[in-house]
């Protein structure tokens, strides 16, 4: 039993509140800035190796002398451009998006790329001899670029 005088060396219910509080805080926070900084490496990811298909598609007509012939699709490994592509030497693998590896644009406009209210899909190819459209979409505005899609031409990048 403790007297008069001596010193208490427990917390009190008030301490222990703001500590758990304090905690709580710190934890929530961490959890959304990690959030954040996942969703801006996937576009950076994104954005990479959308420049990389640019690349290997600039090879490819280099010694094709005509882009991968394709009405629409998602880019892989096993058939269409991206396969003409790995077989061609012009890229090493055919990296899929992170998190809609097969998931096809909602909206497509005449010359076959995402547009409106498309979301969420892959990285989405259409090409012809002369031309081709690689549409890819990101989930936030950083330094990637802005959140939404994006369409890489043998022009370069158009929003």
């Amino acid at each position: 039993m403790i007297k008069r005088g001596e010193k208490d060396l427990g917390f009190t219910l008030i301490e222990l509140m703001v500590v758990i509080s304090i905690l709580g805080f710190l934890i929530v926070a961490a959890v959304f800035t990690f959030s954040i900084v996942r969703i801006h490496s996937r576009d950076a990811l994104r954005a990479g190796n959308a420049a990389t298909f640019s690349r290997a598609l600039a090879l490819y007509m280099n010694d094709q002398a005509t882009y991968p012939l394709s009405d629409g699709e998602c880019l892989n490994v096993s058939f269409g451009a991206g396969k003409d592509m790995k077989d061609a030497n012009v890229i090493v693998d055919i990296p899929v998006d992170p998190l809609w590896p097969t998931a096809v644009p909602g909206v497509l406009n005449a010359e076959g790329y995402a547009e409106g209210a498309s979301n969420n899909f892959c990285y989405y190819y259409t090409g012809t001899n002369k031309n081709y459209y690689l549409s890819y979409y990101l989930e936030s505005s950083s330094k990637s670029g802005a959140a939404g899609i994006h369409v890489i031409t043998p022009l370069g990048v158009q929003n």
